[in-house]
């Protein structure tokens, strides 16, 4: 009868044994499974926050004079990790057709001035990120938009301006661009300042427009500040010294990567623990299921004596207790796999908070299966041959006649 025969038959006589070694075995691979899982949503939702975090080095010009112009922008987008390139420009100039808000009698040109400040994207680098300015109705400054702004409240209420109407500004020079106001913000400080106050440097009298408006205004393609976005928050000093490196003293350079760093500290919490965790388990899944075997090897001592005396190849046995296993084994792969897609969503609750910015997706994928199946085999074939070496390496007569004593 071949080895595969007798393991089968084996199994189906042995019915109350082969259950607990598929409970055990089921035990471990569920623990084996959900430790792979969270451990890839973990590095799944690294690589994620490492795209969206948004960790940045700021090139701010150090001289009046000085721009960072567009064929330097150019260059600094090609480097190594550069996934955007926040543009930003700021200029006083004068309204064409309303007027500035201002409590200051002064008859200085700077209390006839707007500040114009231009974005690529109005939501990234500028008070509307860090929550200092909020948008109280239409839509921000984004690199499709052209010919927009946006403007604050107050300065609409005093010039009866909405949404859609047009606003014209001028330079000194005598060039003046037309832009339509897409959104109306607010930044809730507006009463709080000095009377005194020229209208250049008050709240109401910032307008924000798109680059191209304001090159199109100056005549110049040149940007007094930029925002290098990189995809790798771990290569943001190597970045910026390449970035120093390549604009030398005349731009002053800050690298912002805070907010990654503190979101990633609890993923790397989560980290330790699942491999502290899967260590635990492939060790003790060894350990009980050796243990396990060798009980089981001591009753079935004189079997497998009585098959080598007979002339049985120490190889066919081995793998008629590897195939038992084996069997025992791919059923509790196809239990776990069963308990891990359910375990999924519990696993997600008990990790993640609802008011944390760290989202992990915990979902059962085929690497995780492969990968517990690879453990939990390693796990098998080490316990078989522990429990069945002493046996094959004993002497057949020996073993015989101890039982027979």
């Amino acid at each position: 009868m071949k080895f595969y025969q007798l393991a089968f038959r084996y199994l189906c006589r042995k019915k109350s044994k082969t259950f607990l070694l598929l409970l055990v075995l089921l035990f471990i691979n569920s623990m084996i499974l959900s430790s792979y899982m969270i451990l890839h949503a973990t590095e799944d939702s690294r690589l994620a926050m490492q795209e969206k975090m948004g960790t940045k080095a700021v090139l701010e010009v150090k001289e009046s004079g000085r721009f960072i112009t567009q064929n330097e922008i150019r260059e600094v987008g090609e480097m190594d990790g550069v996934i955007y390139i926040n543009r930003m420009a700021s200029d006083a100039v004068y309204p064409v057709d309303f007027k500035p808000v201002t409590n200051s009698d002064s008859e200085k040109e700077n209390n006839w001035k707007v500040i114009l400040q231009s974005y690529d994207e109005l939501e990234r680098d500028s008070a509307f990120s860090d929550l200092r300015y909020r948008l109280m109705k239409g839509n921000m400054i984004t690199r499709d938009t052209e010919k927009s702004a946006v403007v604050n409240f107050m300065l609409a209420e005093a010039n009866g301006l909405e949404i859609g109407d047009e606003v014209t500004v001028g330079t000194e020079t005598g060039c003046i661009i037309s832009v339509k106001i897409i959104g109306i913000f607010a930044a809730g400080s507006e009463r709080n300042q000095m009377d005194t106050l020229p209208a250049v440097n008050r709240i109401e009298n910032q307008i924000f427009i798109d680059n191209e408006s304001y090159a199109e205004l100056f005549g110049h393609v040149g940007y007094h500040k930029i925002a290098v976005y990189t995809k790798n928050p771990a290569q943001i000093e190597v970045l910026a010294e390449e970035l120093g490196d390549f604009f030398g003293d005349s731009v002053k350079i800050t690298t912002n990567d805070l907010l990654y760093r503190q979101l990633e500290a609890p993923l790397n919490r989560i980290v330790r623990v699942i491999n502290f965790m899967l260590i635990f388990t492939l060790i003790a899944g060894v350990t009980i299921t050796s243990l396990l075997l060798c009980m089981w090897m001591r009753w079935r001592k004189k079997e497998i004596t009585v098959f080598i005396s007979m002339g049985k190849r120490k190889t066919d046995i081995f793998m008629q207790l590897f195939m038992e296993t084996t069997v025992v084994f791919c059923l509790s792969v196809f239990g776990a796999c069963v308990v891990g897609s359910g375990m999924a969503g519990v696993m997600k609750r008990l990790l993640v908070e609802e008011n944390t910015a760290v989202f992990l997706s915990v979902s059962l994928q085929i690497r995780d299966i492969a990968t517990m199946f690879f453990a939990g085999d390693c796990i098998t074939v080490i316990a078989v041959c522990i429990s069945l070496l002493p046996i094959l390496r004993a002497n057949p007569k020996d073993v015989l006649s101890k039982m027979e004593g």
